[in-house]
């Protein structure tokens, strides 16, 4: 089949789409007969996106979330740059807008940090052309154009399941997989307010090995966990995207050798279909 090429003359609009801001790609304002694409044409042959691949395609990609603006007035907003697109290195780094999808379980991208993600590059067409405002009263929109998007629908990360796991990726983000397991104790009267009457919570994820990989050291205030937390997940097996550290500072911490020292989010584990 031949590839289909949908070139596109630029300038750069905003709009909103599934909750996410999504950069807009203006259409060309005069074309030739001879540059025009039909819907059958559409249907009929693969349409390239700026990764270089077919809109729809699931592909993987990696590079470093970053910032952008679409104009001297509007707001920087976090873009993926793109370097890799299925383990090949692209001429230059392309920027894309974003979008995590409804129910993967992805945290949000972080500026700075790298990422790779599984997902495919979609768009579509948004805006009001100009001359419809001869027959309507005007409204504040952007332009009638053509605009792409990655949706994201996985992140690639190390898996930790067992001990062997912790000491192979000590000191860089993984997910871990494990039971979720609270824990309840009075507040501390030296650390506690004195007007607190509660119980401090803690939690841990119990690998399959019985190691044990606490939610933060205790003695980090971020160990605390919330109540909706421990009823949406307590003794359930969950995936928890983080950092994990073997702690070397016994004098704070000695009983406890593995921790959690980031916590990017926490989800219901479901096994890849």
């Amino acid at each position: 089949m031949k590839k289909f090429h949908l070139i596109l003359l630029t300038t750069l609009n905003m709009c909103w789409l599934d909750g996410q801001i999504m950069q807009a790609i203006a259409a060309p304002q005069n074309h030739r007969e001879g540059d025009s694409i039909t819907v059958t044409d559409l249907g009929q042959k693969p349409l390239l996106g700026y990764l270089e691949q077919p809109l729809g395609k699931i592909i993987t990609i990696a590079g470093v979330v970053r910032q952008e603006r679409s104009g001297a007035k509007s707001s920087p907003r976090d873009v993926l740059s793109v370097e890799v697109v299925n383990d090949r290195p692209l001429a230059q780094p392309v920027l894309i807008e974003f979008n995590l999808f409804m129910t993967a379980q992805v945290a949000k991208p972080v500026l700075g940090r790298p990422f790779k993600y599984v997902g495919y590059e979609t768009g579509g067409f948004s805006g009001v052309p100009a001359e419809a405002f001869k027959y309507v009263p005007a409204v504040s929109t952007t332009s009638h154009h053509f605009h792409t998007f990655f949706q994201v629908l996985h992140e690639e990360l190390d898996i930790v399941k067992t001990k062997s796991d912790l000491m192979q990726f000590n000191d860089r983000r993984v997910q871990v997989i494990g039971r979720y397991v609270s824990r309840t104790r009075p507040a501390p009267a030296i650390t506690s307010s004195i007007d607190f009457k509660g119980n401090y919570i803690t939690a841990n994820i119990v690998l399959e090995d019985g190691t044990e990989v606490p939610i933060f050291p205790t003695y980090n205030k971020q160990s605390l966990r919330s109540l909706a937390e421990v009823k949406a997940y307590d003794g359930k097996i969950v995936k928890v995207v983080g950092k994990i550290n073997l702690d070397r500072d016994q004098q704070l911490n000695p009983d406890q050798r593995i921790t959690l020292t980031t916590f990017d989010g926490i989800w219901q584990y479901q096994p890849t279909f």
